[in-house]
Parts: C-alpha cells; structure tokens; sequence
C-alpha cells in the first residue's frame, strides 16, 4: 500500500495517476479501480479526497494546467525567442507526461468530464495561443516578423507543429532525446519562416 500523505499530496499523487492511467489507457478504461492500483491504495481511498469519479477528471485536468503552464511564460527579451521557449518546453512537458497530452487533445474528454472541464481545457488552449498571438504582435511592431508571412498563418503553424509533436510524443514511448532533437529542428525551421530577412 501506498505510504500515508497529507490531503494536498494525496490529491496530486492520485492526479498523477489518473493522468498516467489515462495516458497508458485512454479515456475509456478511466476507472476507479485503475486509479487506485497506479496509486496503491484501495477504490475506497480515493473518495476521501475526490467526491467523485468527476472530480477526480477535474483533478487531473487542473494537475495537466499545472504542469502546462509552469514556468510560463518565458521571459526572452526577444518575442520570437520567447515564442521558441515555449515552443520547446511545451514539447518537453508533454514528452515527459503523456497524460497531459491525451487530457487536453483527446476528444473522450467531452465523454469523461465535466462541463467545467472542458471549459478549462479550452482555456489552456486560449492561454497558449494568446501568448503564441501576443509575441507574434510584439515582433510585427519591432520589424521581426517576415512582412509576407500573414500574422494568422503563423499561429496556426506554430500551434499546429505544437500539436503534431505533442500527438507523437504521447502515442510513442521512444527515445525522449530524438523527440526533443525534432522539437528543435522544428522550432528552427519555424523561425527560419518567422523572421524577417
């Protein structure tokens, strides 16, 4: 069995197991039992800290924010290079927490949570492609981004590799190296794109 925790420890271990759960096993065998036998504790225990099955997706779904939005944003003088740190540890984040990935670009996710969870997945997405807009804005006013390169196109390029390296680092157990190295790579070709000659 699981050693005792504090209520705070506690709730975020049985996150941390409800994200891995859902990252080995999808949405679908999303149980109690299986939270509880990656915890170690009895399906009894986890409902001295979540009233429910539903809290405990809004628990996994909050831990997935924390983990998202750590350490952000980057503070790069640069709003290009601002956007690459992010770009970078975004990737890293998910590399390292499958989970995260499967909670906030899987579609079960309407069919496990709550509505007030959807509603925060949807504003992580919001918070990250301001930030993404913001810096974007910031380099159109200091002359860095490319005149021909239209401000949307750019977003959506950006998001859109954020997205593919997130689906590929959540479907695969590989090498984490080689999908940090493909990060990179694609953030420097993205940059290439990105700034102006």
């Amino acid at each position: 069995m699981a050693p005792r925790r504090n209520t705070g420890e506690r709730r975020t271990e049985i996150a941390d197991a409800a994200l891995a759960v859902i990252a080995a096993q999808g949405l679908g065998r999303f149980t109690a039992a299986a939270v509880a036998a990656e915890v170690g504790v009895s399906d009894a225990a986890l409902f001295r800290h979540f009233d429910s099955m539903d809290d405990i997706v809004l628990g996994a779904i909050d831990r997935a924010g924390s983990i998202l939005f750590e350490d952000f944003p980057p503070t790069a003088a640069d709003p290009i290079e601002r956007i690459g740190q992010f770009f970078r540890r975004r990737v890293a984040v998910i590399a390292s927490h499958p989970g995260v990935a499967r909670v906030v670009l899987s579609d079960d996710l309407a069919f496990a949570a709550p509505a007030v969870g959807i509603a925060r997945v949807a504003e992580f997405k919001r918070r990250s492609v301001g930030f993404v807009r913001q810096c974007l804005s910031e380099a159109v006013a200091a002359g860095l981004l490319d005149p021909a390169l239209s401000h949307q196109a750019a977003v959506v390029v950006i998001t859109g590799s954020l997205v593919a390296l997130a689906q590929a680092a959540a479907a695969s157990e590989g090498n984490k190296a080689a999908r940090n190295g493909l990060a990179d790579d694609v953030w420097a070709t993205i940059e290439r794109v990105l700034r102006s000659s």
